[in-house]
């Protein structure tokens, strides 16, 4: 039987199967999106490979002499080092210094690395890491050691040890697992600390830079839980949480941190859903938890799990897409809109009403294999990679199906960092 499109060779009908750039589209005009690989182009501007890791990072930071930071955690084992300097594409160095490292036996736990999630930058060029304290060999849901959920601040240039802030122990229950860390340096006398709790319970703290005084907030309300039954996707597969053949599900809750236009922005892992809440009102230890929980603004669910936040000079937060291959953005001032939304035009001035919230996509490239910590600097968005999705606790019998080297990258944004 004579394909039917052959009958047309020679005519005008034939003539209109070929596109204004001379390829033939043997659908015609109205062909099917999908039909040709290059309907799936890569989105955004490209990729830079900075850094290859042999191990997954979680934690990324860069500081203002372009020096690269990363850290390796012991969610599930031990590693040679939490932190490290990053001296060239596939070397790095133990930082602050290598005793530092690792506790040992009868050391106060306040004075050396547990479990580090995170290095971050800070406005006036101290670097900040962010540790657990819950030991690698601890039990599910295990309480961390007392004295060892910190914050600890270092000078960026010499690497000495300036100050830690310890969780206190009556804010350890339920299984506090210190994630993230974001440092505001202008708020109250010397700043505050604002940290997520990604427990099953799950809460946001802060902490003050003066005094070390700290509250826990939000503690086991559905803005910072996961999802009940939580089911993710990961380059075309579903993720459930597995041990050995037995199926369960991700109870992480608030995880990535950014801090824009007055607010502390956190996305829930186990979730597709973000929030935000003044950080003024985080802080006000004169409000009660009630009040608290009804000052958060829902903008609405961003299509993704969500791993690390970061956020800009302009207001801008990023959100790291990990079932996407994505990063993610929504713009917060108003002045930065560029379009109509619900009403209300373009620019302007003041902050973005949480129903107009519009999150975009910066970037999506198959090599973005779960973005997990973000910093800015002098134009480029730097981001780790993990592969969190493929390790064994989410794994079918619990198989590492990661593949290393774990990228870091940076991508063009033109944008500074948040102050």
């Amino acid at each position: 039987m004579l394909f039917p499109l052959l009958a047309l060779a020679g005519t005008a009908a034939a003539q209109q199967l070929w596109d204004t750039t001379g390829e033939f589209r043997p659908f015609g005009p109205g062909f099917n999106r999908g039909a040709y690989p290059q309907d799936f182009s890569v989105v955004g501007p490209p990729l830079e490979g900075v850094h290859d890791s042999q191990q997954a990072p979680t934690g990324l930071a860069v500081d203002n002499n372009h020096n690269l930071y990363l850290t390796y955690p012991r969610n599930s084992g031990q590693t040679p080092n939490n932190v490290v300097l990053c001296t060239g594409y596939n070397s790095e160095v133990s930082w602050p210094n290598a005793t530092i490292q690792n506790c040992t036996a009868n050391q106060d736990p306040s004075t050396c690395f547990i479990n580090v999630q995170n290095v971050v930058l800070d406005s006036i060029g101290q670097l900040w890491i962010v540790d657990s304290g819950i030991p690698y060999n601890a039990a599910s849901g295990s309480n961390a050691l007392t004295g060892g959920a910190k914050i600890m601040s270092f000078n960026q240039t010499t690497s000495q040890h300036i100050r830690t802030y310890t969780i206190p122990e009556a804010l350890l229950a339920n299984g506090t697992n210190a994630n993230d860390v974001r440092i505001n340096n202008t708020l109250g006398t010397n700043g505050y600390a604002f940290i997520t709790d990604e427990s099953k319970w799950s809460s946001i703290l802060a902490i003050n830079l003066d005094d070390g005084s700290a509250v826990r907030r939000l503690f086991n309300t559905s803005v910072v839980r996961a999802d009940p039954d939580y089911v993710g996707s990961y380059d075309g597969n579903l993720i459930y949480m597995w041990n050995g053949t037995q199926k369960s599900y991700s109870t992480t809750g608030a995880d990535g941190i950014a801090l824009a236009s007055g607010n502390f922005y956190w996305g829930v892992l186990a979730s597709r859903r973000f929030y935000y809440i003044p950080q003024s009102v985080v802080i006000n230890t004169s409000l009660t938890d009630a009040q608290v929980l009804a000052a958060v603004q829902d903008p609405g669910q961003c299509a993704s799990e969500q791993a690390g936040l970061t956020a800009d000079d302009q207001g801008r937060v990023y959100i790291f897409a990990s079932e996407q291959n994505a990063i993610y953005y929504v713009d917060t001032q108003q002045s930065q809109v560029n379009e109509t939304v619900n009403n209300t035009p373009p620019g302007g001035t003041g902050l973005v009403a949480a129903e107009n919230y519009v999150v975009k996509t910066l970037v999506r490239n198959g090599m973005i294999q779960h973005a997990d910590s973000g910093a800015i600097l002098e134009g480029w968005l730097y981001f780790c990679t993990n592969q969190l999705e493929l390790s064994p606790s989410r794994q079918y019998n619990n198989t590492d199906n990661r593949r290393g080297p774990f990228r870091s990258f940076r991508v063009w944004v033109g944008r500074g960092p948040a102050v």
